[in-house]
């Protein structure tokens, strides 16, 4: 994957040289932007401000949709049912991520009085995967820009989710120098 960082330098009249530590922290910062990511498919619980289940399912090469059911753990607070599309990035290794998105969500009022919440949440956390399991913990604000008593609310919380699907594995032809089958069949035939 290529990725392209711009980086603008102002230089002031007492400052002509930029410190080599920072520009080592930007090169290797920009080169842990590819993705990392151990499994396709992955469910299990979340704990914050309120209790939920969480369900990802990979569907690119460096992106996750995920789907957050809420409920609250206070009387007062609504439940809530929230899409998220997230792009994933390699911290260190293919197993610690962080990762952020965007999406939509859907309310229940507590109250009859009030109305649904709807609108726009975003959300950006970190993830380790171990065996099995991917634990994460994340912020999600949400802004209910259609409905809601309050215009903005948000979150932090932690996930534990069980690994369900694993990527498929690549094989790699250690044996280059020795032609494919196919290629074999294709000499034959001509």
């Amino acid at each position: 994957m290529n990725t392209n960082v711009k980086i603008n330098i102002v230089y002031s009249q007492n400052h002509t040289n930029m410190p080599r530590s920072l520009l080592l922290a930007v090169f290797l910062f920009s080169s842990l932007l590819s993705f990392g990511q151990k499994y396709r498919t992955a469910a299990g619980i979340r704990l914050g401000n309120s209790f939920g289940l969480t369900a990802q399912q990979k569907i690119g090469k460096q992106a996750t949709i995920e789907g957050i059911f809420q409920v609250p753990m206070r009387a007062t607070d609504d439940a809530k049912l929230t899409f998220l599309y997230e792009e994933h990035r390699k911290l260190i290794g293919k197993r610690l991520n962080f990762y952020f998105g965007a999406g939509i969500h859907k309310g229940w009022a507590a109250s009859k009085d009030d109305p649904d919440p709807a609108g726009l949440s975003l959300i950006a956390g970190a993830e380790i995967s171990l065996g099995n399991l991917v634990l994460s913990a994340d912020y999600k604000p949400s802004i209910n820009a259609l409905s809601g008593v309050r215009f903005y609310e948000s979150e932090s919380a932690v996930s534990l989710r069980y690994i369900f699907v694993k990527p498929k594995k690549k094989k790699i032809n250690w044996k280059f120098w020795q032609k494919k089958d196919k290629d074999k069949k294709k000499k034959k035939k001509d």
